[in-house]
């Protein structure tokens, strides 16, 4: 995927959008699983009377931040993807 701070290069191919699913897949729908994974076994474990833990909620707060660092990449790339489809189609070569 490509880092967060940089757009695609134009020489370099773009992604095909099945590389994009999987991305989307193994990048931010794998955090999301992740952060309601941790969601879920805090939540049983205060419904069953365990204290609550200031470290618990930091965990949730990093899974949520990765989360949104990965849809964010993720979207930037797609969107380059669709201007360069877009671009393609308007201007065929």
């Amino acid at each position: 995927m490509a880092r967060a701070d940089s757009a695609p290069d134009a020489q370099s191919p773009l992604p095909s959008l099945t590389t994009l699913a999987k991305q989307l897949r193994d990048g931010p729908l794998q955090r999301l699983v992740e952060l309601q994974t941790e969601t879920t076994a805090l939540s049983d474990r205060l419904a069953n009377g365990a204290p609550a833990r200031i470290e618990d909620v930091e965990q949730l707060v990093r899974l949520s931040l990765s989360a949104m660092q990965h849809f964010s990449a993720f979207t930037r790339e797609l969107a380059a993807v669709l201007r360069e489809l877009t671009d393609a189609k308007r201007h065929p070569h």
